[in-house]
Order: structure tokens, then sequence, then C-alpha cells
């Protein structure tokens, strides 16, 4: 049989359309984590936007505070972590992130994951705004916060708690 006569021969197949959608890869699927806001990124706010502390009003509020993105959710919902020059308690050593003020970082091991009227804390250009990528933490400089608010400090029961709540709420507004 000659080629023609072998394809007119055979029934012609059918293809199934192509599917629009991909399939995530084994490394993303099934995460919980914002799209718009990556890991590391910084946002300036002002401390009266963030949590006041069990004894009541901070005594010294700043008004201009950097906060690094430590973790968030599908609804762009973010855990942050306070960034400090100065030497406090409950505070750690970032010696490798200098902030534009060219002072050494300090970071606090508190986790928030709402702002003072107790809503979760998002980008809004307002009272949260994001910084540039420019002033975004390296890997190795996320983890060393990450490790030590939520394994390595007094309240790191309670920072991964908060964390546990972020990811449930994210996974509620899917």
């Amino acid at each position: 049989m000659s080629k023609a006569k072998k394809k007119t021969a055979e029934k012609p197949s059918k293809r199934q359309p192509a599917k629009t959608t991909e399939k995530p890869s084994k490394k993303t699927a099934g995460e919980n984590i914002s799209k718009k806001v990556p890991n590391g990124r910084t946002i300036k706010t002002k401390d009266r936007y963030l949590p006041i502390g069990k004894k009541g009003k901070s005594t010294k509020p700043k008004d201009k505070r950097i906060v690094a993105v430590i973790d968030s959710n599908s609804a762009d919902e973010l855990a942050v972590v306070r960034l400090t020059t100065q030497v406090q308690t409950n505070t750690k050593p970032l010696p490798s992130y200098i902030k534009g003020n060219k002072k050494k970082t300090q970071f606090k091991n508190f986790v928030e994951i709402t702002d003072n009227e107790g809503n979760p804390i998002k980008i809004d250009g307002i009272r949260f705004i994001e910084n540039g990528k420019e002033y975004d933490l390296s890997v190795a400089e996320l983890k060393k916060i990450r490790d030590s608010a939520l394994k390595h400090s007094p309240q790191a029961e309670e920072n991964r708690k908060k964390i546990s709540k972020l990811k449930s709420r994210g996974n509620k507004k899917r």
C-alpha cells in the first residue's frame, strides 16, 4: 500500500483541545502564599498602626517603622516582624542588613498579623506602604528571622499560632 492509501484507510483521530490551565509544580502546589507580596519584602508604617503591647499604649511610638514580611497567605494578608536600630529586650541583631539610614538593624521576635484595629495587615498604600525591591531581605536574613521568631524565642509558640491562624484565613478566602 502506498502512503496515500494508508492515510485514507485510517480513521482520523479526534484530538482533545489543549488544556489552558497549567499543572502546578510539586514545589508550589498547595502553598498558601501571596502572589503580590514576596516574603522578605519590607514595608513602611507607623507604630500607631501596629498592635499595642499587653501593657497598654506604647511609650514612644515611632512615626516611621520598617517591618519585614516573613509570611503571607493567598488573600495577601501579611505576617510581619518589626525592624529597629535600637538594642532592646527581645531583639536580635541582623548584621547583614543595613536600612536606608546606614545603621545596623535589629529585629523584634514578635510576629504581627493584625493592625491596631484587629484587621489583617495588607499593603494599602496609606497605612502600610511597600518598599522597593532594593530594600528586600536576603533569603539568609529571612531564614534567620523566621528561625528565631518561630523556634528560638520565648514567644515562639504564640508566633507559630499566629502564622497558623493567618494561613487558615487564606484557605477560607480561596
